[in-house]
């Protein structure tokens, strides 16, 4: 036998012994697992210091893989037995993204030696890593009482073969302790429910892939975006659309963070692996104000039955939620718009291609839609996001319109026909038909079809406002078209700034300006946000500005030929023709290679006061029917030219009202 001086730590009520390795309040034994108590060593013999996420995983499980959420798990079973959310009294903080620090007083008692006999060898309990769930602090399941009550009974046991005298009273009262637990979890006490308000709303993270090199990270964006679509098809709540959430899929933002910034209730966050043909996704569904879990899970599946894995949590979250669903939102809530796996693989790449907004990203995801429908000619939903693609290439001025805007019809039509619920379908024919056809009517029930069908789904009314409503003079609708969009999607850079494109051809430049600068404090990089900051000033006869931030788009957007042709139109309405020219004379350059917009050209011409040429540009424009040819009547540079007959002419032939 030896003499060992045994280690004890004070803080409140409670007395930790690291060398027996339990933790006493007022005397009486505490459960805990051996990872919760580790951790509670960690941060106690650290006191006041910050213990970062790697550092804490490396000394609880220094020979196992395991993800950050286990430690979220430890956290949230600490706090729960040292009383924090009871007493509110604090011991532990949480670092956002770095880690853990234990804040409350701690006083180090070394108490009298004892004659320890040495350890003797004897089993040793490893918890599974894949057993613990991942799970938000402030709140731990059931099975973790249970669980702790198990580990504590195996340490008693273990406790009764090493040590003798005191140690056996000591875990005799463990067995006692486990057993009473045990009756009380699971003849006594019933199942624990959401406690709080009832949740209204939610977003859809996408999910972190796992995946050597992020090889996978389009299947998280991806089964994220099928979730949404998913809970979006029930009226009982509002879902946050899947573009107002892309932000986060490479952010360290806390769930807490993201949800407060989505403006909804809860989130439903969670990580994807996928090893050859097998995948393991692990979910959480997190309520926003107490950041308390509501329900988690994970799922270790063959990735042929990634379906079977997006049922089972979609209808989870509702029950988590109690949502009371009729048979029809079931039936919607497990709703497939595909059965082969490998369509779906595509379509999850095409989606995450088309997000970027690049023009190697819409040809990209044209490819991956086209294989999709290749492997399925049934799904729907791959033909809607081929024509969202193929829109995005002449928006953006990627593509002339000629060569895309029929093939963005066909894809909508082709959707329709499968599927005449799609929402998604209603608004891309809409968004082709006023554009491109100038079928305003037809345009106008489509729009309206796509809202009807899916009121949450913001980019409908986003093209609603600035597609038609513009266009056609309706600010005052445009304005609450564009005000519900950004209340479906706070978040959103696209409808950010296209709010604040609103409000400038509503002639509100001040505040358009105002919001433009909103948008770029979210993300200094958004070249549209400078865009349409510098049209604003320009209004304003701010044009040194204007220039400024024109060029800052210009180079942000990749020498877009769009923002090019706006800087020369800053530089002829700030009277700076030479300058003018010059851009006029690289935009001919550019259009030898690369489609450029004979309207963006006749804006030039109009601001620089050479009407004839203006009109001669406008001609051409007409015949290549120009995306943005339907803002005739709204944009201020023509403004000069609407008295002459030939411009009234042509917005008649357009189809713009008088």
């Amino acid at each position: 036998m030896s003499q060992q001086t045994r280690r004890l730590y004070e803080f409140g009520a409670f007395r930790l012994d690291a060398q027996e390795r339990v933790l006493l309040r007022q005397g009486e034994i505490v459960p805990l697992t051996p990872k919760a108590f580790e951790m509670l060593l960690a941060l106690v013999e650290n006191s006041g210091r910050l213990l970062g996420k790697q550092e804490l995983m490396k000394r609880l499980w220094p020979d196992s893989f395991v993800e950050e959420g286990s430690l979220a798990q430890n956290v949230s079973l600490l706090r729960r037995v040292l009383g924090e959310n009871v007493e509110g009294e604090r011991f532990i903080e949480t670092v956002p993204r770095r880690g853990y620090r234990f804040i409350g007083s701690v006083r180090g008692v070394f108490d009298e030696p004892d004659l320890i006999e040495p350890e003797r060898p004897g089993p040793d309990i490893a918890v599974d890593a894949s057993q613990e769930a991942d799970v938000s602090e402030g709140y731990a399941p059931v099975q973790a009482d249970i669980q702790t009550a198990i580990e504590l009974g195996s340490d008693a046991k273990r406790s009764l073969k090493q040590t003798p005298r005191q140690t056996v009273l000591m875990a005799s009262l463990a067995l006692v302790t486990v057993l009473a637990a045990l009756l009380y979890l699971v003849i006594l006490r019933k199942p624990e429910q959401p406690i709080g308000p009832a949740i209204k709303s939610i977003a859809v993270l996408p999910f972190k892939s796992l995946g050597a090199g992020g090889a996978d990270e389009y299947l998280g964006v991806g089964i994220a975006e099928t979730l949404t679509t998913r809970l979006s098809s029930l009226q009982l709540l509002a879902v946050r659309p899947s573009s107002a959430v892309h932000k986060y899929a490479d952010s360290q933002t806390e769930t807490a963070a993201a949800g407060h910034e989505l403006k909804v209730d809860s989130v439903l966050e969670g990580s994807i692996q996928r090893l050859g043909e097998r995948v393991r996704v692990t979910v959480r569904l997190v309520r926003v104000s107490d950041v308390s879990l509501l329900w988690a899970d994970h799922f270790d599946e063959n990735f042929t039955d990634i379906f079977r894995v997006e049922d089972s949590i979609s209808t989870k979250v509702a029950a988590a939620l109690a949502l009371k669903l009729s048979g029809d939102d079931q039936r919607r809530l497990i709703k497939r718009y595909t059965e082969n796996v490998e369509a779906y693989q595509h379509y999850l790449k095409g989606r995450f291609f088309w997000n970027k907004r690049t023009g190697e990203g819409f040809r990209l995801g044209i490819a991956q839609f086209m294989l999709a429908v290749g492997k399925d000619p049934g799904y729907a939903l791959a033909y809607a996001g081929m024509a969202d693609s193929y829109t995005g290439l002449t928006f953006y001025n990627f593509a002339a319109p000629d060569e895309t805007m029929p093939k963005a019809k066909e894809a909508a039509m082709n959707a329709l026909a499968i599927d005449g619920t799609l929402a998604e379908a209603h608004a891309a024919l809409a968004h082709v038909l006023v554009n491109y056809y100038w079928k305003w009517s037809d345009a106008e029930k489509e729009f309206r079809r796509s809202i009807e069908l899916k009121p949450d789904y913001a980019t409908a009314h986003q093209w609603y406002a600035i597609h038609y409503l513009t266009p056609t003079g309706q600010m005052d609708a445009a304005l609450q078209e564009m005000k519900r969009a950004l209340d479906l999607e706070p978040t959103s850079l696209v409808m950010n700034t296209f709010f604040g494109s609103t409000l400038y051809y509503a002639g509100r430049y001040d505040d358009a300006i105002e919001q433009c600068r909103k948008t770029i404090e979210m993300d200094s990089n958004f070249a549209v946000a400078y865009w349409h900051l510098a049209l604003a000033h320009e209004q304003k006869g701010i044009f040194d500005d204007a220039i400024a931030e024109l060029q800052k788009a210009i180079t942000l957007s990749g020498d877009s030929p769009l923002m090019i042709a706006a800087l020369g139109d800053a530089y002829a309405l700030a009277g700076k023709s030479e300058d003018a020219n010059r851009i006029l004379d690289e935009l001919q350059k550019l259009s030898a290679n690369r489609y450029v917009s004979s309207y963006e050209v006749a804006a030039i011409y109009a601001a620089l006061g050479e009407k004839e040429r203006a009109f001669q540009w406008l001609e051409k424009s007409y015949s290549e029917r120009s995306f943005h040819l339907i803002n005739l009547k709204a944009r201020p540079e023509f403004a000069p030219l609407r008295s002459d007959p030939r411009f009234q002419d042509l917005v008649r032939r357009i189809g713009l009202p008088q």
